[in-house]
């Protein structure tokens, strides 16, 4: 059941079925010049295909998120840490003030992962309620699906794979690989970048505020475009439906909540 989609009294059934909710989360950022930068659409379809499996209610997904490193590409749109707290945490007070007793947020961008941490710490602190993050995309850097879907020795990186072959297997129609270009990763002050955060320095991790641009050819793209295709698309996001479908079911089974610090809204730190 997608929330959007329903009347209220259909949602007032659903909730009152003891059916959890599903909190989609994903952005709008460049992923190179040969795939849309809705990165949103991916996480809004695993979630539905999630709920259909386990007749759980979908929360529109919010399609922006905390993309502050990708600023440089047109187009982008990035919201300020405050903000995405903010939505979410209202988000979150409405599910809750409906009744809805379990609440499981699928994250589609790791830039929103350090603002959702220390909001559902808040939620627990000051409601009590246990709010798990499953990040799909994290979910199918699995070792062994990644050596069946791509082979031995593959690079997965953003700007490349998996999200060209995962939009290719969505939306192919918005998948142009004639225009993907150069790839890889640069060298930070004559170091090697660890992400868009840290470089390594005698092979240790030292925190350093990176911009996509300072790591990537010009196109935007770490690893090699030219591996997507619809057929590892639909692979992956069956494992990814799998496994949150497995999650939600267990989640089902389990009480979230616990003994809240204190009664109080969930805005504010």
């Amino acid at each position: 059941m997608h929330l959007g989609e329903v009347s209220w009294t259909a949602a007032q059934t659903a909730i009152a079925d003891q059916r959890s909710a599903i909190l989609p989360l994903g952005s709008i950022e460049e992923h190179g010049p040969h795939a849309p930068m809705g990165d949103y659409m991916i996480i809004d379809a695993i979630a539905r295909r999630t709920a259909e499996a386990t007749g759980d209610i979908v929360v529109p997904t919010i399609p922006f998120g905390y993309s502050e490193y990708f600023r440089h590409y047109a187009g982008t749109i990035t919201l300020r840490p405050e903000t995405l707290d903010a939505v979410v945490s209202d988000t979150i007070d409405c599910l809750v003030r409906h009744r809805l007793r379990r609440i499981v947020i699928f994250n589609g961008h790791a830039g929103n992962g350090p603002i959702l941490e220390p909001l559902t710490r808040r939620v627990r602190r000051q409601i009590g309620l246990l709010i798990p993050t499953v990040s799909p995309l994290q979910v199918i850097q699995n070792p062994a699906l990644i050596k069946q879907v791509y082979g031995d020795n593959v690079q997965l990186g953003h700007g490349g794979e998996p999200v060209g072959s995962l939009m290719m297997a969505l939306r192919s129609e918005l998948v142009h690989l004639d225009r993907a270009g150069a790839f890889g990763r640069k060298q930070i002050l004559g170091m090697p970048s660890d992400g868009l955060g840290a470089i390594l320095f005698r092979n240790v991790r030292v925190a350093l505020p990176l911009d996509m641009r300072d790591v990537t050819p010009e196109t935007g793209s770490l690893s090699d475009p030219s591996l997507a295709s619809a057929e590892r698309g639909e692979t992956l996001i069956k494992y990814a439906v799998e496994f949150c479908a497995e999650f939600m079911r267990w989640f089902r089974t389990v009480d979230p909540w616990v003994e809240p610090d204190a009664v109080t809204p969930l805005k504010g730190g």
